[in-house]
């Protein structure tokens, strides 16, 4: 079974994993089910997470990486200190494929990000063929802390 990486923040945007991975290339765009879009961090400098929630669904991008850049991801996210790493399944039309969602574990109040930030996300969202209106529903949504 292969094991892909699963982009939910601003690696869904192409040129932006690229930057860091050149090799890599992108299997498709779809919905993670049952995760939220949260953001966490200071005001201005929040980033993108998920927390598990019946019937929420996020938009996701799919990426094969090679086999030897697969602990390199994992540095780059950083894991473990930051993040710590979930495998998830989904769909892409009728092929189900597993991967890794990287999800942060670290104790911090819901924020806003800054505005660099959400415009790369925006431009990922817009890129992909989904909807930016769901970054905005999402910043919306999220507990106040």
């Amino acid at each position: 079974m292969e094991i892909h990486f699963i982009a939910y923040g601003t690696n869904i945007k192409t040129s932006e994993l690229a930057k860091a991975f050149p090799e890599v290339k992108i299997l498709g765009y779809t919905y993670l089910n049952n995760y939220a879009l949260e953001f966490v961090g200071y005001d201005g400098h929040a980033i993108a997470t998920l927390t598990k929630k019946r019937g929420a669904k996020t938009p996701v991008a799919v990426w094969d990486f090679p086999e030897e850049l697969r602990y390199t991801i994992a540095n780059y996210e950083p894991f473990p200190y930051l993040y710590k790493k979930k495998k998830v399944s989904v769909k892409i039309g009728k092929n189900k494929l597993y991967g890794y969602i990287y999800l942060n574990k670290q104790k911090l109040r819901h924020g806003k990000p800054s505005e660099d930030y959400l415009q790369v996300l925006r431009d990922g969202y817009k890129e992909a063929g989904f909807d930016e209106k769901l970054i905005d529903t999402a910043l919306a949504e999220q507990p106040k802390d």
